[in-house]
């Protein structure tokens, strides 16, 4: 079993980012990815995807994420050609927030591949064929700008890749997809919280949205994202509020109420809970913060 880094693809500490073109005329033994995200465009040819301990038919236009902390790998390889691009999962955080709104990014990128990596569910996008020709363009400009390090490469290679993501996500349909209805309630749930969370939203709230039970959403949402949707709101707040001290000269009551907290103590108390500094400290000390 390898164990792989994504040092061991590039050596770029300061640009932690991979694309290659691999064809495969072996099988690629189950592996285990320990510190990067790996998006795949299956480009030609078919092969079986392992994903843990179950295998899925992949083929021409299929398109998969695979999160770090999986192990996978292809076997019955036939003409089987693919395009990887590794990343860190912190790319994705920088992300606009109308994008993390969208419930196919949600689906694609998050909820996804946390149930391949956890339950039997084959998580792919199948492309059309001119949806396919318009993946590949992108593909080899974000391949050119990689290889030959032009200035401005990498900020090239990042917009190519930000343009991927975002086109890849308004393709995926969740209404006919064959997504199990917990992944739809998850990602109804996340997006009404990212369109909302400026303003009072409690579980009920949310559940209703999701069009389930309090209880079913606290469970099936602990299971794929590892926290509660209370917790997951709370932690988009302070993100905005981090913003918000860092690019406005608000006062730390007017930040907490544009953040979504109605008590400015409480915000106080989970700022610095999430952040290790108070509010004010933050500000302060801003330059000097590694988050």
């Amino acid at each position: 079993m390898k164990y792989m880094h994504l040092s061991i693809f590039t050596k770029d500490t300061n640009f932690p980012f991979f694309i290659q073109l691999g064809k495969h005329e072996n099988n690629m033994p189950v592996h285990y990815h320990v510190d990067f995200s790996e998006l795949v465009i299956v480009l030609k040819g078919t092969a079986d995807h392992i994903v843990n301990s179950e295998k899925y038919f992949i083929k021409k236009g299929d398109v998969f994420i695979i999160n770090k902390n999986t192990f996978h790998g292809y076997d019955n390889a036939s003409d089987f050609r693919i395009c990887n691009i590794m990343y860190k999962p912190e790319h994705l955080y920088q992300v606009g927030r109308d994008l993390e709104k969208s419930l196919g990014y949600q689906a694609l990128f998050v909820v996804e591949p946390s149930l391949a990596k956890e339950s039997n569910f084959d998580s792919k996008l199948q492309l059309t064929l001119s949806d396919y020709e318009k993946v590949k363009d992108l593909i080899l400009d974000m391949i050119d700008e990689y290889e030959n390090k032009k200035q401005g490469s990498q900020t090239m290679v990042y917009s190519h890749f930000m343009e991927l993501v975002v086109f890849l996500s308004r393709l995926h349909d969740l209404s006919g997809s064959g997504i199990n209805s917990n992944l739809i309630n998850i990602a109804k749930a996340t997006s009404y919280m990212e369109n909302n969370f400026q303003n009072p939203i409690n579980l009920k709230d949310l559940a209703d949205e999701a069009g389930i039970s309090v209880r079913h959403l606290d469970r099936i949402f602990k299971e794929h994202y590892k926290t509660t949707p209370i917790n997951y709101l709370l932690r988009l707040r302070i993100q905005y509020a981090c913003l918000l001290l860092k690019k406005s000269d608000y006062t730390i009551s007017d930040v907490a109420y544009e953040s979504g907290f109605g008590d400015s103590n409480y915000f106080a108390r989970q700022f610095k809970k999430i952040m290790g500094f108070s509010p004010k400290d933050y500000r302060s000390n801003i330059n000097d913060i590694q988050l």
